[in-house]
């Protein structure tokens, strides 16, 4: 759901009449706050479930919840592709693992060992050492296998699950390795073609299975998701074609309009979707909103078992909206610790395959003579 791209490193369009994809600016764009925005629209749309309320709101085919997860892939997708095209694949996918995994492993331990006894002390059930550690080991791979820690948590509208939120990183995280073996594998004349087909070939898989095919849930997981990221990292191959505009962000909205309300698959909304959260990042003056401190994946992590934490003492009797509003409060601090304590010190370790590299370079050099660069790939350095 995260990465990060410099302006530095991508090619500066030719002069032209029309703005395209390619003329926006990585460096100073809204995204960071349109993926704030998603993340507490995820919070709101699990108010509904955790506080007794009901089912998730829906639009169209998708909740909101859905619909949100879709719109972080979508622009996870625009800005991994640009991170793997400018990296080799070891490196692409060790600042992928260190983006995601160590405040994912760190979650799992505040839940197996704060949360889980906090709401046993509440009336939840009951949660040993043990039972954190057991909960930490089975969920460590990614895939979410044990929701539960110890007996805990119980006696709430939305029982047995501490963290229904933490399952789409094993998605996302088959989303990068994907990337990153496609252009490994694909020329990169035909990288667009592949991408193409791998975005419809997901597409139809999804609407297949939608119509009744029968197939295992994680698959129809994988096919509901991966849409979007597919789209984005095609939007991201043709950005030099593809016009910056206001009617054709227009026309965006006026799909995702007629689809959703129309109660239509929500994939056939991937590019339409993506396209507008692009146009949105570009043109939203948010650019400061996160620029530095991006907190939206900790919000992401944290807010389930915060909202869990708040349904035991019982605030949702207050309302939905009252409910809403004190995961969030509750939610900032828990996600500015991650950022600053896990997060951003984890992303300093970037720069040890980058020394390992440079420094096999000067050994290379001091062998075989001076080492030089082919036209063109001088300061690209697109992934942080």
């Amino acid at each position: 759901m995260t990465s990060e791209v410099r302006a530095s490193s991508m090619p500066t369009p030719g002069p032209t009449s029309t703005r395209t994809l390619g003329n926006f600016d990585f460096r100073h764009n809204s995204l960071n706050a349109l993926r704030l925005v998603l993340a507490v629209l995820v919070i709101i749309s699990h108010t509904w479930p955790i506080g007794g309320f009901g089912s998730d709101p829906r639009w169209g085919d998708f909740t909101i919840g859905t619909w949100a997860v879709a719109g972080f892939f979508a622009i996870s997708g625009w800005l991994i592709m640009g991170s793997r095209l400018a990296a080799p694949l070891g490196t692409y996918l060790w600042r992928r693992f260190l983006r995601i995994y160590p405040a994912f492993l760190v979650c799992l331990g505040v839940v197996g060992f704060a949360f889980a006894p906090m709401g046993a002390a509440l009336g939840g059930g009951s949660a040993g050492l043990l039972d954190g550690l057991r909960y930490v080991a089975a969920n460590s791979l990614l895939v979410i296998a044990q929701p539960r820690v110890g007996e805990t948590p119980t006696g709430l509208p939305y029982p047995d699950s501490w963290n229904g939120s933490l399952w789409t990183l094993f998605y996302e995280v088959l989303c990068y390795v994907m990337v990153g073996l496609i252009v490994s594998l694909v020329s990169r004349r035909l990288l667009p073609v592949a991408t193409a087909i791998g975005l419809v070939g997901v597409s139809i898989a999804e609407l297949a299975i939608g119509a009744g095919l029968p197939a295992p849930y994680g698959l129809h997981l994988l096919t509901m998701l991966a849409p979007f990221f597919f789209a984005g990292s095609l939007l991201f191959l043709y950005r030099d074609r593809i016009p910056l505009s206001l009617p054709l962000a227009g026309l965006s909205l006026a799909a995702c309009l007629v689809i959703a309300l129309n109660g239509i698959n929500g994939v056939l909304l991937a590019v339409p979707l993506a396209y507008l959260l692009l146009w949105l990042g570009d043109r939203l003056p948010l650019q400061s909103v996160g620029a530095r401190n991006d907190i939206s994946y900790g919000i992401y992590i944290y807010a389930f078992p915060v909202q869990q934490i708040l349904a035991l003492l019982d605030v949702p009797r207050a309302g939905p909206a009252v409910f809403a509003l004190a995961a969030v409060a509750a939610t900032v601090p828990l996600a500015a610790l991650s950022w600053f304590a896990v997060e951003r010190p984890a992303r300093r370790l970037r720069r040890v395959l980058r020394r390992e590299r440079a420094q096999g370079d000067g050994e290379t050099a001091g062998r075989r003579g001076p080492v030089t660069r082919s036209p063109g790939t001088s300061g690209s350095t697109l992934a942080k």
